[in-house]
């Protein structure tokens, strides 16, 4: 492989999510609602064909958002295919988000996806290599997405056949009519067609099919072309699209916006790591505590950036599970996976019944509507709603959260009027002290600390900026 051919890392810049981010996200969720309001028949459609134009796009976001450990012990092969949408580590290097509808089976590097949506995130290493029955994908180290539609080989063997493809004779028979969409979050991938092969770089797309392989410039640019092809090609197979013929252009909108708040994070939890890196040495001292193990003095450093951290158990809402290998890795026996499979369970539900409502109040909507949008998204669009409203009152709110935990200030009465940004705030930076204490309960305190801080356990890290800065020596209130 030559120099040119060689794959980069390197993420890229995306843009700051838009301003009228939420309203745009509601509009779409309503508007999915009434399509959907006749009485279904007796025959219900399954949900991905149903809510595919949202919900799927939200949980891809939320995928993006997800710290996932633990793929060390995961099998190098295996066949899924998804009811729902679905995480699954392939091998030791690679984790896939799956959609509802997704198809995918794995031997080692090598990865056949014939049907449905797949994100997924490779570390760097050996090629990593994901045949569609459009064209192939392959990549080194990265972020990026698969969207299939059309037609693909239904036989047993359709992945050996995928396999198989020579670049010099091109694809053949069933999977002519395929159409495959790839979208480059960060890192750089190559995209392969019979005889023609693109790369691509953080922030472009690429559509496949029968006439070779298409460049766009841009995610959303390419995304509005696939969906356009796709729905034209089997429009009496989208009942959305002949319900309202904009649809499709709007979905891929949202879509691309989405996403785009999904590459903020990443490049913005680059960034946090190096601020971190930094912050743990302290005269030449090496920080022994977890990242997230917040002291009062961790959090007036905070106060100084007007920013907030925490650490939130992963929101699934029937629980997280530990594997054997997890639970040998922390040193703990088989009956202690039921405990802490309920503590995230209880986590969720405390969390989910606090946000819903205050996501309801924020976009004038009702709590049923709000289940589509799901609680990763409804923290962004609280805070995001907030700001909107009153960008002033919002970043105070933001900074005394950290002074509150910094020990500056005294927590709101349990009466008192609370800023929607410090309830939510207050709410997340506490979440994991209280699955901590849920913990306690049946493993003791320190063991439930020691869980509670682990790498070997599915945790969501952030770190918020965007409150005012202040210096709590100078302005302690």
């Amino acid at each position: 492989m030559s120099e040119d051919d060689k794959l980069d890392l390197d993420a890229w810049d995306p843009q700051l999510p838009p301003s009228d981010f939420a309203e745009r996200v509601l509009g779409q969720v309503v508007a999915e609602a009434k399509v959907a309001a006749p009485a279904p028949p007796a025959n219900k459609a399954p949900r991905w064909g149903r809510d595919a134009g949202v919900v799927s796009l939200l949980a891809l976001a939320a995928a993006l958002a997800m710290r996932v450990t633990g793929m060390s012990g995961s099998p190098a092969h295996g066949e899924t295919i998804a009811k729902d949408r679905v995480e699954v580590s392939l091998g030791s290097r690679a984790l896939a988000v799956l959609e509802p509808g997704a198809q995918l089976k794995w031997d080692g590097d090598d990865v056949v996806q014939s049907h449905g949506d797949v994100f997924y995130r490779v570390e760097p290493g050996a090629r990593f290599r994901v045949h569609t029955p459009a064209g192939d994908v392959e990549v080194k180290g990265t972020c990026f997405a698969v969207k299939i539609r059309g037609e693909a080989p239904s036989n047993k063997d359709a992945g050996a056949e995928m396999n198989k493809r020579d670049v010099k004779s091109g694809v053949v028979g069933a999977a002519l009519s395929a159409l495959a969409f790839v979208a480059v979050y960060e890192g750089k991938v190559a995209v392969s067609h019979a005889s023609e092969r693109i790369d691509l770089g953080a922030g472009e797309s690429a559509q496949v099919g029968s006439d070779g392989v298409k460049k766009s410039a841009a995610l959303g640019e390419g995304e509005k072309a696939f969906d356009a092809k796709a729905a034209a090609n089997a429009a009496s197979d989208v009942p959305l699209a002949a319900a309202n013929e904009n649809l499709v252009a709007q979905v891929s909108e949202y879509r691309s916006r989405l996403e785009a708040i999904a590459a903020q994070k990443i490049e913005l939890e680059q960034k946090l790591k190096k601020s971190e890196e930094k912050l743990a040495s302290d005269g030449g001292a090496t920080r022994t505590r977890a990242e997230y193990d917040l002291t009062q003095e961790d959090w007036a450093e905070l106060v100084k950036k007007g920013k907030v951290k925490f650490r939130v158990p992963c929101y699934q809402p029937s629980g997280w599970e530990l594997g054997p290998k997890q639970l040998n890795d922390l040193g703990l026996a088989p009956q202690d996976s039921a405990p802490i499979k309920d503590a995230y369970q209880r986590s969720y539900e405390r969390l989910w019944k606090e946000i819903r409502p205050m996501c309801a109040t924020a976009l004038a909507t009702s709590p049923d509507v709000i289940d589509k949008i799901g609680i990763e998204q409804c923290i962004h669009l609280v805070y995001d709603t907030a700001v909107k409203v009153d960008k002033e009152s919002a970043k105070e709110a933001h900074t005394q959260v950290a002074e509150i935990r910094a020990g500056l200030r005294a927590e709101p009465g349990p009466n008192e009027k609370v800023h929607p940004v410090m309830k939510l705030f207050l709410l997340l930076t506490g979440a994991n002290k209280v699955f901590e204490g849920d913990l306690a309960r049946s493993l003791g305190p320190e063991e439930a600390h020691r869980i509670a801080m682990s790498d070997d356990v599915c945790m969501s890290n952030n770190g918020w900026g965007g409150g005012k800065k202040r210096d709590p020596n100078a302005e302690n209130k």
